[in-house]
C-alpha cells in the first residue's frame, strides 16, 4: 500500500493536484461494490480508494478511475449538481407560492401557506420526475467529461479495461434501451462508455479497436 500511495502522489502532483493523503477504506466487510472518490476542500482534499478496488484492479487501471474521479473534482461536477438541485428547488417554490387564484377556487380551498404546502407535496413528485431526464442528461455528460479526463490521465485502455471490471463486480447490466437510459439513468451504460472512448465490448469482455 505504501509503494502504491506513492504512485498516487506522483501522479496527483503530475495532474497539477495536491492532496492532503490517500486513504484505503475498508469496505469489503459491508459489500464487493469497487469505488474511489476524491474530496474535500482546501487543504483537506484527500484520495480515498476502497480495499475492494486496490484488490481487483491493476495499477494502470486504478490511475484511470482515479483519473476519471479527478475529472469529476477538476469540472467541479459535485458544486454543479448541488446548485442544479438548489436551482430547482428555488424555481419549484416560486412556481408553487404563485399559483394562481383560480386554482384554489377550483379545488374550493383558500390561498394559504398550508394549501399551497399540501399541493407542493402532491406535485412535487411529479415535476421532479418532468425534469429527471433533465438532470440524467448533464450527470451522463458529466460522467462522459469525466471519463475523457482519466483516459488523458492514463490512457483509453486502461480506463476502458477498469470500466469493465468495475461493471463486472458491481453487477451492472452494460446495455439498456435509449428510452430507459434517458429516463432513470445519471450514468451511461458500459457500452456507451467504451464506444465514447472509441473501445468495443462483446460478450466475451474482450476489448478492441
Amino acid at each position: 500500500m505504501k509503494a502504491l500511495k506513492v504512485l498516487l502522489k506522483h501522479f496527483l502532483k503530475k495532474a497539477g493536484l495536491k492532496s492532503s493523503g490517500v486513504f484505503s477504506l475498508d469496505a469489503s466487510k459491508r459489500d464487493n461494490r469497487l469505488n474511489a472518490y476524491f474530496g474535500g476542500l482546501g487543504s483537506s482534499k484527500r484520495v480515498v480508494l476502497f480495499d475492494t478496488l486496490i484488490a481487483k484492479l491493476e495499477k494502470h487501471e486504478l490511475l484511470a478511475v482515479l483519473g476519471h474521479e479527478l475529472g469529476h473534482f477538476t469540472h467541479k461536477d459535485i458544486l454543479k449538481n448541488i446548485a442544479s438541485s438548489a436551482l430547482m428547488l428555488f424555481l419549484m417554490f416560486a412556481l408553487f407560492g404563485n399559483l394562481p387564484v383560480e386554482l384554489f377556487d377550483s379545488l374550493h380551498v383558500n390561498k394559504s401557506a398550508a394549501s399551497v404546502m399540501v399541493l407542493f407535496l402532491l406535485l412535487s413528485p411529479v415535476v421532479s420526475f418532468i425534469l429527471m431526464p433533465l438532470f440524467g442528461l448533464l450527470s451522463r455528460y458529466n460522467e462522459y467529461r469525466a471519463d475523457e479526463y482519466g483516459s488523458v490521465c492514463e490512457s483509453k485502455e486502461a480506463l476502458a479495461s477498469a470500466l469493465v471490471k468495475l461493471a463486472d463486480e458491481n453487477k451492472s447490466f452494460p446495455f439498456s434501451h435509449p428510452l430507459t437510459i434517458a429516463l432513470y439513468f445519471t450514468h451511461p451504460p458500459l457500452t456507451e462508455r467504451l464506444k465514447k472512448l472509441g473501445m468495443h465490448f462483446d460478450e466475451g469482455e474482450a476489448l478492441a479497436h
